[in-house]
């Protein structure tokens, strides 16, 4: 009898050691991710009002304003956001703006040279003429804005609709994948094109 108590606290004990010790373990793991959380999170940079100017030998290409910049350095794929929207003028080679563009969220991939906006995108050209998407990305290096989304562009005489866009970045020479509508032609509208071309 004497043996199958001392069997019996022996079990006992060993058994209430073992979820101590397993107990502890789940709340080291748990702790251990909290803290590699809060450690990536003190990587993150974060600025308010904040212009950028993205120049091309010496020469102002663009600039952009944003109230709330975030930028995550640390990642495999480094990027930065900009929650609260933007704001951006675009420039020609002779320092004159080109173009507009407003967004309510933009995040860029830096290694990709790559902005995506999203949310009431507007791009606003020399001409006057008003694009209008859900979701226009700008690729840096090759110079263009585009989309596969719904675009309608507001001009002079006539509205045009389409699903996906492609244009220079400065929004002067575009096309609609995928018009969709009446397309209204100046008579003089072949006559401009040819001329900017020149």
């Amino acid at each position: 009898m004497r043996t199958y108590l001392l069997v019996r606290r022996l079990f006992t004990i060993s058994m209430g050691t073992a979820v101590l010790f397993s107990s502890c373990r789940k709340a080291d793991k748990s702790e251990i991710e909290k803290f590699r959380e809060q450690t990536e999170d003190l990587s993150v940079e974060r600025a308010d009002n904040v212009n950028i100017r993205y120049t091309d030998s010496a020469r102002l290409k663009a600039i952009i304003h944003t109230p709330e910049l975030v930028r995550f350095p640390n990642k495999a794929e480094p990027y930065t956001e900009m929650p609260k929207g933007l704001d951006a003028q675009f420039y020609n080679p002779n320092g004159e703006e080109d173009s507009r563009l407003s967004a309510n969220y933009g995040i860029s991939w830096e290694t990709k040279k790559l902005i995506k906006l999203t949310d009431s995108v507007r791009v606003t050209n020399q001409k006057g003429e008003r694009l209008e998407s859900e979701e226009l990305f700008w690729n840096q290096e090759k110079k263009t804005i585009y989309t596969n989304k719904f675009v309608r562009i507001y001009r002079e005489y006539d509205t045009i609709r389409g699903a996906g866009f492609e244009s220079n970045e400065t929004f002067t020479k575009y096309r609609i994948l995928k018009p969709t509508g009446k397309v209204k032609m100046r008579e003089n509208e072949n006559e401009d094109e040819a001329e900017e071309n020149r």
